[in-house]
């Protein structure tokens, strides 16, 4: 069967929110699951994405960003989201919090970018979609690997048309210590754990 590359109904795209989360710039960033068998693939327009997570320590808290993602979603089903397939890369080194000093050590001592250097998610599954007054609204379920240590995962995605794209925002606590990471301390300050991860992407049909 062979996979079509045009215009998709909301409900399709919807699928393509499940976030989250290296970056290099060919294509495809990942690969899909070989069953998949998609109909549609659509991938992640980083022009038009972000991700970035919440810090919170006491007296101090800060935040990370990048927009170095990549994406490849397949899409099964034109009327449904359900039976979609994705997987997500984000660039770790890339994320910054707008401090040089903590950027370095939150890549070097925690993240470990140089051993580590993409955070992924995979999609397993996608559940209770329902339509809202201005898209869909969907639970996503899957694998969140960080520090090659990967965790099951669940978080609900929004989705709404933005331009040839559809616009995917959401947000998940993430628990560091449950990926091995160290817990960033920086002289008295020690962040909280979890830490909240927000992504704002949007993916358009492949050309």
């Amino acid at each position: 069967m062979s996979v079509r590359r045009g215009p998709c109904t909301l409900a399709w795209c919807a699928a393509a929110g499940l976030l989250v989360l290296g970056w290099a710039q060919s294509a495809p960033a990942c690969e899909l699951p070989p069953a998949s068998n998609p109909r549609l693939l659509l991938r992640v327009d980083d022009s038009r994405s972000a991700v970035a997570f919440d810090a919170k320590a006491f007296l101090h808290s800060f935040t990370g960003r990048t927009s170095r993602i990549r994406g490849t979603v397949g899409l099964a089903d034109p009327e449904s989201p359900d039976g979609a397939a994705a997987c997500f890369r984000i660039d770790a080194a890339s994320l910054e919090t707008g401090n040089g000093t903590r950027d370095a050590i939150m890549r070097d001592e925690h993240l470990e970018t140089h051993r580590f250097p993409s955070i992924a998610f995979d999609l397993t599954q996608v559940e209770r979609a329902r339509r809202t007054a201005d898209g869909w609204e969907f639970l996503a379920r899957g694998a969140l690997t960080l520090r090659d240590v990967a965790r099951q995962t669940q978080f609900v995605v929004r989705a709404r048309r933005d331009g040839n794209g559809v616009r995917l925002t959401g947000e998940v606590p993430v628990k560091m210590t449950d990926h091995g990471v160290p817990v960033p301390k920086f002289l008295f300050l020690t962040v909280e754990d979890p830490v909240l991860v927000r992504f704002d992407v949007t993916a358009i049909p492949l050309p």
